[in-house]
């Protein structure tokens, strides 16, 4: 038997439908995206999974960028502001490593990533996600993968370190008028 017009057609336009749904999106356009909306600052709920302690430890705070780097301000369980910047000797290694990563996602600066890891882009322009693997050796020595998920903004990342914990944090932007003045969970 065979498959009339209609059917053929109906097949034809199921076919485009789901290969566009399938289509990861443009990475140019991404990254135009993400920077034009990258936030000055925000929040985070950051959890930090401690492998060679089997245990969790949760925070949250703020983020601001500046002219000398991207303060990240822990607010509970503990107060305590880092600067990542990779000027920063002060910072322990494993800092010195991913305050370029952090800073270039958080800027939206693709360009920037693309230094220091392999893309691969899935899901959809206002939904997408990216698997970053690093492709230099002394981020690698670290981080074996970096998950990051977002719509006009990077919104969670979480990131797996060689030494088995895993990092997760949810961001989202905030007035930077209004950082100290009051924390959404409390």
């Amino acid at each position: 038997m065979r498959p009339n017009h209609w059917t053929m057609m109906l097949v034809s336009v199921g076919m485009m439908v789901s290969t566009s749904a399938v289509a990861a999106p443009d990475e140019e356009a991404l990254a135009e995206r993400l920077a034009a909306n990258a936030p000055q600052c925000g929040r985070f709920e950051q959890s930090r999974w401690m492998a060679d302690l089997d245990t969790q430890l949760d925070s949250r705070g703020y983020f601001e960028h500046q002219e000398d780097g991207l303060v990240w301000q822990t607010t509970a369980p503990i107060n305590d502001r880092v600067l990542l910047s990779e000027d920063n000797d002060e910072l322990p290694k494993g800092f010195q490593v991913i305050a370029p990563m952090l800073g270039g996602l958080l800027a939206g600066d693709w360009q920037r990533l693309e230094k220091y890891f392999t893309t691969e882009l899935s899901g959809e322009e206002q939904r997408w996600q990216a698997t970053l693997t690093p492709n230099e050796a002394s981020i690698a020595e670290r981080l074996t993968q970096l998950h990051v998920r977002g719509s006009q903004q990077v919104d969670e990342v979480e990131i797996d370190f060689a030494n088995d914990d895993r990092l997760s944090l949810t961001l989202t932007a905030a007035d930077c008028d209004n950082l100290d003045d009051s924390d959404p969970a409390t």
